[in-house]
């Protein structure tokens, strides 16, 4: 209990700090997802696993910047409404730069977003369509997808996934 108070604190002194932040590197917002996730799956009924992929072309994490709080929510609608109601649910997360871009995306195995809406009708969310916005502002028109994954028509989860222009501190 004790090591669950003290890691939700460091979460939220991470989230305070990072919030009045433009950008922090890449290296300061995984470990800020790692936390958030980690308290995440003490906190659910259905114990879930995820992954955390990073390809990066030999850049290190701690010297590429994108802007702050952009993943969490992305993060929290997998989990909050695409694997809440999974026995084995599985989140993917990926950084890859490529053609000057960081590619990011977040996936799971849930529900699917079609599905998730059907039973949660009265939810709308404002974090995505916002983020959505600020990704666009930075990286222009098709820079961010929602898409079910589907296998013969089957929804197996969904992937969003957006870039960014890769920008360093060097």
């Amino acid at each position: 209990m004790n090591a669950t108070i003290s890691q939700f604190s460091v979460l939220l002194r991470s989230v305070l700090h990072n919030s009045r932040l433009e950008e922090i590197n890449l290296k300061e917002e995984i470990k800020t997802i790692k936390n958030y996730i980690e308290l995440e799956q003490k906190m659910t009924k259905n114990p879930f696993k995820y992954q955390i992929k990073t390809f990066l072309n030999a850049i290190d994490m701690e010297e590429i910047l994108i802007p702050s709080m952009l993943l969490q929510p992305f993060i929290e609608n997998s989990i909050k409404h695409g694997i809440y109601n999974i026995k084995e649910g599985k989140i993917i997360i990926k950084f890859e730069i490529k053609n000057d871009f960081l590619n990011c995306s977040v996936e799971d195995n849930g529900k699917g977003f079609t599905n998730s809406n059907k039973t949660n009708a009265t939810h709308k969310s404002v974090a995505i369509n916002v983020n959505k916005e600020r990704i666009e502002n930075l990286a222009g028109k098709n820079s961010f997808t929602i898409k079910e994954i589907k296998e013969k028509e089957i929804i197996k989860g969904t992937r969003i996934w957006f870039k960014l222009p890769l920008k360093t501190d060097f």
